[in-house]
């Protein structure tokens, strides 16, 4: 999401041969390879020799300063020392490439910080713990930004959970996110663009609770990545309620203004009404996002604030408030937590969390930041993600009556890219009953994690193929969410991303790999200019076929000074409708809610009037939220599911729904967590289109404990229960 880190050079292109070399790293392990008799490998040019070696260099550094830290004698960590500064110190030395038309690969500065910090290291007394560990992650701090620098164009140092190599871009790369520039993407009209638009979307309701994040000109990155909004029914009464994170606000003078979170609690009729404080939960935090679940097996959705700074669960008391029970929970966290997903991982029958995190930074680096890069030859901009230490995600398995300890190793989860993660999916994509996790991840390869059914996760990112686009590059993956959009009873995936990229469809093949279908389905020239974040799949028209919501918005204030960039930081809202196998962007003419244009940030979608259809909210950076009421002049048909279990996980989150009828079969997944650090509407809503019979539902826990009910009537929202 970020800018070009202080080591940053402009990009430049790789050779054919190096292109077609790393590409081939990259997909190695989807495409059974074919060799000619007597084919000679390709070697590899010299600048990218060195560039190997360096990354080499870089990678035994790091662990050397780890095996630094965890010594356990004295002289293993003087040892671990000794090794780390030679490293540093032929990292800093190591010569350029023989080319007389690329630039170092390492600048001056980098190299004499490198010797420097090898000189530290060497005069440095092993038996002081204190300054040992303070020497090791200033030193890590240098060779993340190195790393940045390394990964360059090629990434061969790019941290993957698994080896990986990434093509280069083409076009130069104006800014040190992952997301490369170029073109506009091109792709054929749908043979139906010319149709009618069957839905629109109008203002429901204004709601005057703004959400703030740091001050007007952004100058640091944790200003940029607010805002996460909550539709669920903390009541009980049957009406979704919204809930809408916010951060403090900065002064020009950098000081801190508190802002609070806000409740809003539904009374029908497009009316709401602000409870947050009688409720407790008008936290005065740094806020990112939000996600529920019943924690304690009690019959109430509990709320999970993720914040920089500690997180805060709040446990539903069942009579309309809620009380902080993050100690008494083991959840606190901190860092800077973004996305969240409570996910019953074992299968036990309770709800365990896994919470992203993205960057480490402190007070003293935001009061004193300055945008000091340059975006496209254009505005001033803020540094990172990199550049800056990432932070690396947090699993916590829930031992009973509402206690969770961290347990990310023990679980094969632990982040050892330390990457920086925003949007968080829990989603069974290869429908084996057991609940996975896709991670999207802001200019790192996103990460997948395989459940094996014993509690335990396997990393499949680069394998399934949903690790980097199709184009191998890593993006600034910012939300996500999961849906059979190709009507073939597998989940597909889709993640937002940054402005002059496209948004990606990752359609799923067979059950465990995903191809890149973005511009197949029509994707890529429709999102390619404008920055998504929030996003989810929605049958908007209730035809039957799942449809695409984005929320868009800049995060670098002044981009509108510079018109020539053809981006502004305001950006409306997207609407593709589903065409079959192809989407048509219809945003200009689904009603006016569509074309405002606001900061978006996070999205959630549910069935705020209970009529059947979904209707969207999205909090908007330093504005009031838009809440979004979908009208349609369809006529169409629809059913509704709301399953809950008697004990442990009383929601059926992680629940399969699958609903038949018309000759069509549908799934839904009822999930905590997803699009940009937001939460969904926890019933299970399917368009029937014409189809006015009775439908077959089947209802499917993590698991594989299985419940189905016949030919029930449509047009309504069915309470199931899921009995013993």
């Amino acid at each position: 999401m970020g800018a070009l880190d202080p080591y940053s050079r402009p990009a430049r292109a790789t050779p054919a041969g190096v292109l077609a070399l790393c590409v081939a790293a990259a997909v190695v392990v989807l495409v059974p390879a074919h060799r000619t008799s007597g084919q000679q490998p390709i070697a590899s040019p010299p600048d990218e020799q060195a560039r190997v070696r360096l990354v080499e260099l870089h990678r035994a550094a790091v662990a050397q300063l780890e095996a630094a830290r965890g010594g356990a004698t004295v002289d293993e960590v003087a040892r671990a020392l000794r090794d780390a500064s030679r490293s540093l110190d032929a990292l800093g030395a190591e010569p350029d490439p023989p080319s007389t038309r690329q630039p170092p690969i390492l600048a001056a500065q980098a190299r004499a910080d490198l010797r420097r910090a090898a000189t530290d290291l060497r005069t440095l007394p092993p038996s002081d713990a204190e300054r040992v560990a303070a020497a090791v992650r200033t030193t890590l701090a240098l060779l993340e930004k190195i790393r940045a620098r390394l990964d360059g164009d090629v990434a061969l140092g790019l941290t993957f959970q698994g080896s990986y190599s990434q093509a280069a871009p083409k076009e130069p790369a104006y800014g040190g996110h992952a997301t490369a520039m170029g073109p506009v993407p091109t792709s054929a009209p749908s043979p139906v663009d010319g149709a009618p638009v069957p839905v629109t979307f109008e203002e429901g309701a204004h709601l005057p609770a703004a959400m703030h994040c740091g001050g007007a000109t952004k100058d640091h990155i944790v200003e940029s990545a607010c805002g996460g909004v909550a539709l669920f029914d903390y009541d009980g009464d049957g009406w979704l309620d919204i809930y809408l994170v916010t951060a403090a606000a900065l002064t020009p003078a950098r000081q801190r203004v508190p802002h609070r979170n806000v409740l809003y609690r539904n009374l029908g009729q497009w009316k709401f009404e602000d409870v947050s404080k009688k409720a407790g939960v008008d936290l005065a935090a740094w806020g990112s996002g939000a996600c529920v679940g019943d924690v304690d097996g009690d019959g109430h959705l509990d709320l999970y604030v993720t914040n920089w700074g500690p997180n805060v669960l709040f446990r539903n008391r069942g009579d309309g408030t809620f009380e902080d029970a993050t100690a008494a929970a083991g959840l606190a966290a901190g860092g800077w937590s973004t996305g969240c997903a409570f996910f019953d991982a074992d299968a036990d029958g309770d709800l365990d969390l896994y919470v992203a995190r993205y960057v480490e930074t402190t007070w003293d680096a935001v009061v004193h930041a300055q945008r000091s890069l340059v975006w496209r030859n254009g505005p001033h901009i803020m540094v990172g993600p990199a550049g800056l230490p990432g932070e690396a995600d947090l699993f916590f398995e829930n031992v009973g009556h509402g206690k969770f300890v961290e347990a990310t190793a023990a679980h094969g989860l632990a982040d050892a890219a330390r990457a920086y993660g925003f949007g968080v999916l829990a989603t069974d994509y290869d429908d084996d009953g057991f609940v996975d996790l896709f991670v999207a991840n802001d200019s790192n390869p996103n990460f997948l994690y395989h459940n094996r059914g014993d509690g335990r996760f396997e990393s499949t990112g680069l394998l399934a193929g949903v690790a980097v686009n199709g184009e191998a590059r890593a993006q600034a993956g910012m939300g996500v969410d999961a849906g059979d959009y190709d009507g073939d009873g597998r989940v597909d995936l889709v993640l937002t991303a940054f402005a002059h990229d496209r948004n990606t469809l990752y359609r799923n093949i067979d059950g465990r790999h995903f191809e890149d279908a973005s511009v197949a389905a029509g994707l890529a020239a429709a999102t390619f200019v404008r920055m998504g974040w929030g996003t989810a799949f929605i049958d908007a028209d209730l035809d039957g076929r799942l449809d695409l919501f984005f929320a868009n918005g800049h995060i670098f204030s002044d981009v509108d000074r510079y018109p020539a960039l053809g981006e502004t930081y305001r950006q409306k809202n997207q609407l593709l409708l589903n065409a079959g196998t192809t989407f048509r962007d219809v945003s200009d003419r689904a009603g006016p809610g569509l074309q405002v244009a606001h900061v978006g940030r996070g999205l959630a979608v549910g069935d705020l009037d209970n009529d059947g259809d979904l209707d969207v909210v999205v909090n908007n950076t330093d504005d009031v939220p838009t809440v979004l009421e979908n009208r349609q002049a369809t006529k169409h048909h629809w059913v509704g599911v709301r399953a809950t279990a008697a004990s442990g996980n009383r929601f059926a989150i992680g629940a399969k729904v699958t609903v038949s009828g018309g000759g069509r079969t549908q799934v839904r997944e009822v999930r905590s967590g997803g699009s940009f650090l937001s939460q969904n509407d926890l019933r299970a809503y399917f368009g029937l289109g014409d189809y006015a019979g009775p439908v077959d539902i089947e209802v499917r826990m993590p698991g594989g404990h299985r419940w189905t009910w016949k030919a029930l009537p449509v047009d309504r929202l069915h309470d199931l229960e899921l009995s013993r």
